[in-house]
């Protein structure tokens, strides 16, 4: 009885903080660390008097695993650029609150779950961008007017990560998507594009989406369906053997 309640306590602590980091990203592109520290030191207490409770070394070995190897990772992807500092910020507070749940998943690293979640889940964005695009193209949008220069591969690769913004000047929260030279041609650069409003009208931008969101819609996924990988992979194989036997 006292198990479950620190494991309602913790998720619950993790989720209403997940949420509340969202709704801060979504509107501020920013969270105060003093979220991230409060929440942090609730959860570690939690975490603790959860481990002492239940106490076993293989539970304390693989917690601290847990914590270790998600947190490095996630910290990782930050330093290589791939997404913010609160993103990482989460999937600490992830790995300290709840380092073990074993749901629908091939090992029990919440954190590690969590974030692999997200970013699946943040493959839902490329694809609702490259629908607006094709639509566009249906209804006679010549949205490639000017980059003449450019490849068909470039311009299909466009269609995932960017739209064209005819009223683009001053939008908040948006990746211009273009060298600026005399030739107009697309940026992909991951690490050379900037987050800052826009200058100028009639431009290719792509949404800086806050990653938070899909890493929050990753955990809750986790706690109560699982891990998408291990349900991907686990269709994938019934799939096969159906076929094998059939």
């Amino acid at each position: 009885m006292i198990g479950e309640t620190f494991l309602f306590a913790r998720i619950s602590l993790i989720s209403a903080t997940l949420l509340y980091t969202s709704y801060l990203d979504w509107k501020y592109r920013e969270v105060d660390d003093k979220v991230w520290i409060l929440s942090g030191i609730i959860a570690t207490a939690l975490t603790i008097l959860d481990i002492l409770y239940g106490w076993s070394t293989d539970k304390l070995f693989l917690s601290l695993l847990s914590i270790g190897f998600s947190s490095g990772l996630a910290f990782g992807f930050y330093f290589l650029g791939f997404y913010g500092g609160a993103d990482a910020k989460a999937i600490l507070l992830v790995s300290i609150g709840l380092p073990l749940y074993q749901g629908r998943s091939i090992h029990p690293f919440t954190g590690l779950s969590t974030l692999t979640n997200g970013l699946l889940f943040s493959l839902i964005l490329p694809l609702a961008i490259l629908i607006y695009n094709l639509t566009q193209l249906i209804r006679g949008r010549n949205i490639f007017e000017g980059f003449d220069c450019e490849s068909h591969l470039r311009k299909f690769l466009a269609l995932f990560f960017g739209v064209r913004l005819k009223n683009a000047k001053n939008k908040k929260f948006w990746f211009i998507m273009e060298e600026k030279n005399h030739v107009r041609r697309f940026k992909f650069g991951l690490f050379s594009l900037e987050l800052s409003e826009i200058d100028r009208d009639d431009v290719w931008a792509t949404p800086g989406i806050p990653l938070l969101i899909f890493i929050t819609a990753g955990f809750i996924h986790y706690i109560f369906l699982g891990d998408l990988s291990y349900t991907f992979f686990k269709t994938l194989f019934q799939a096969m053997n159906l076929k094998i036997y059939d």
